[in-house]
């Protein structure tokens, strides 16, 4: 899992988003009975599981995976080892892929000629976003921005919206965590600026050091592609995009399409 997102998506899944644990585990959860597990799994070398959490008697392992790992199951069955051994309970574990390119590499499925291994595999490019938006919990309308939406614009504004209803702090520092999770949804960043701008909530985004990464990030992509599909002349990118010239010029050279920089 990237760092980038870890720390955030962390603290939102120790919130018991009991919609997101339902869709991951298919199973109703209840976060007054809840029990945390250590999740530093020390042996051989260290591991760090993202959440382990004991619930009337059974224990529950869940990983958030940003890139399609063709090896994450030898990584989830090497947990399911140590957890057994750690814990003495076999766990139910699944493994929900928060990336946005298509998932292709990664099996739930673990097989060799004496061992077949199987988890829960969950693409949440796939999952209504609905059923997260629905939910009572503030961190499952945040983990929404990860689903699949109709429509984009609409939606996003509704979650906005419902941002609106919650007091101060508890306001910003959800809408921190959504800022921050975007990223991992570029474009849906770009629609949740627009959006905020419009709205009495009360953060500023263009002093957000993560906002502003993926808005840099985004605005690298589409000059390239101008150049690249159009032909636009540095100047020209640098007017469409309202973005400085220089900048554009030092994107396009570390991509080998511009040899004279300056």
């Amino acid at each position: 899992m990237s760092k980038t997102y870890d720390i955030s998506l962390r603290r939102l899944i120790k919130d018991i988003p009991v919609n997101f644990l339902r869709l991951v585990f298919n199973k109703s959860f209840d976060p007054n009975e809840a029990r945390f597990l250590d999740v530093k799994l020390p042996k051989l070398f260290e591991r760090e599981a993202d959440l382990i959490v004991e619930y009337k008697g059974e224990i529950y392992h869940l990983e958030l995976q940003s890139t399609d790992d063709p090896k994450m199951g030898l990584r989830i069955l090497y947990y399911h080892l140590l957890i057994l051994e750690n814990h003495g309970k076999i766990p139910h574990q699944a493994v929900v892929y928060v990336g946005e390119k298509p998932l292709k590499r990664m099996s739930p499925i673990v097989e060799t000629d004496t061992l077949r291994f199987e988890y829960r595999l969950i693409d949440l490019n796939k999952v209504d976003c609905s059923s997260l938006l629905s939910s009572p919990e503030q961190s499952d309308w945040v983990l929404s921005i990860l689903c699949r939406m109709e429509n984009e614009n609409r939606t996003l504004k509704e979650l906005l919206t419902k941002f609106l209803t919650l007091p101060q702090p508890k306001r910003e520092k959800y809408l921190n965590y959504l800022l921050h999770i975007a990223r991992l949804r570029p474009k849906r960043l770009n629609i949740l600026h627009r959006e905020v701008q419009k709205m009495p909530i009360t953060i500023d985004l263009e002093k957000d050091p993560l906002f502003l990464q993926g808005m840099e990030k985004k605005a690298r992509e589409d000059a390239i592609k101008l150049y690249k599909k159009l032909r636009l002349k540095p100047e020209q990118i640098a007017e469409v995009l309202e973005i400085d010239e220089k900048k554009v010029k030092k994107w396009l050279k570390k991509e080998g399409l511009l040899e004279n920089p300056s």
